[in-house]
């Protein structure tokens, strides 16, 4: 199921550039926390952090995003 979700939230928002990788976490029901990571290098260190994170509800093959940090317009507040 991660992948069909991670699926559908790529087909509303861009993936970044240096993408690490998409962490998915079900906090209830039908509801899920969505972390996106970039890896980059800074100070001769590679660093990574959550550049985009999402709260967004999964039902019948449609994901909706309710919040998103940091906010994209249209999408979500």
């Amino acid at each position: 199921m991660d992948l069909e979700i991670e699926r559908l939230l790529y087909k509303q928002v861009s993936k970044p550039k240096n993408h690490l990788m998409t962490k998915i976490i079900n906090v209830y029901d039908d509801r899920y926390r969505i972390n996106v990571y970039t890896e980059i290098e800074e100070d001769g260190l590679i660093k990574k952090r959550i550049v985009q994170s999402y709260f967004c509800h999964y039902s019948k093959n449609h994901l909706d995003i309710v919040m998103c940090n940091p906010p994209i317009s249209g999408i979500c507040i």
